[in-house]
């Protein structure tokens, strides 16, 4: 799963919800989750979505992925 995915899930937040609260559009964020460049590819547009959805900064959101991100890269 990607970390993208995985981050909204361990938030307890749908991407119809950060699309609601944030105006951003379902196929931007599919696209990001379906984005095989991880958090790479994440534009800053995307990240403050899913910041104002959670009420947190960008940066924390940021943050957090890179976490995540690096997290699942580790080796068993």
């Amino acid at each position: 799963m990607n970390v993208i995915q995985q981050y909204l899930d361990q938030n307890s937040v749908t991407r119809y919800k950060v699309s609601k609260l944030s105006g951003l559009g379902q196929t931007t964020l599919k696209a990001a989750v379906d984005s095989k460049s991880g958090i790479d590819g994440l534009t800053g547009k995307v990240i403050k979505a899913i910041a104002v959805a959670l009420d947190k900064t960008p940066g924390s959101v940021l943050d957090e992925l890179i976490e995540m991100e690096k997290i699942s890269r580790e080796p068993f």
